[in-house]
């Protein structure tokens, strides 16, 4: 999974100062590289939400090389820009040299959790007996640990908006 690849490289850095910076899917949605960010630790996360400031990200990593950190990770929703090309920026901006991994569809080959197989049966169940019912062109999905259908073309036609309280605290655990 994403968060497993994350944690690897995270795990390699030895004492010299190192940059990690990982993209992940979020061509339009920053929904998991938020994520990622928050399970993983990661001391700054750019998202298609949010507008992305160069300088504030060259700050950051250094008070955080001031402050004695070692290493940093940048997670990178694709939508944002290209990793390679955040790491080109930084080294040309602060001087770091940056390790890029792009995870790609890597990151759907993950071993499903004991919620991820609950969730799936239960979302399997609710979609044949709508199929039994008569209904088409429907998804199933879980909203507030219900399950819910909703008519297919909301799942590309409505972005739901990252919340305020995973903003707020990916800024405060951050650097």
């Amino acid at each position: 999974t994403a968060l497993d690849a994350v944690r690897k490289l995270r795990d390699t850095a030895s004492s010299h100062d190192r940059l990690f910076i990982i993209e992940v899917m979020g061509r339009r949605c920053g929904f998991l590289a938020a994520q990622v960010a928050l399970a993983s630790g990661a001391e700054y996360v750019l998202l298609p939400e949010m507008p992305f400031d160069l300088d504030h990200l060259c700050k950051k990593l250094h008070y955080a090389r001031r402050q004695g950190k070692t290493h940093s990770l940048i997670i990178v929703a694709e939508g944002v820009m290209g990793a390679q090309d955040l790491a080109a920026k930084l080294k040309d901006t602060a001087g770091y040299e940056a390790r890029v991994t792009v995870l790609g569809h890597i990151q759907r080959g993950g071993s499903p959790t004991a919620f991820d197989a609950t969730l799936a049966s239960r979302m399997g169940a609710h979609a044949v007996k709508a199929l039994l019912e008569g209904e088409s062109g429907i998804m199933t999905g879980s909203l507030c640990g219900q399950m819910v259908a909703h008519p297919l073309p909301v799942a590309w036609e409505e972005k739901k908006p990252l919340s305020d309280e995973v903003l707020s605290l990916m800024e405060m655990l951050s650097i």
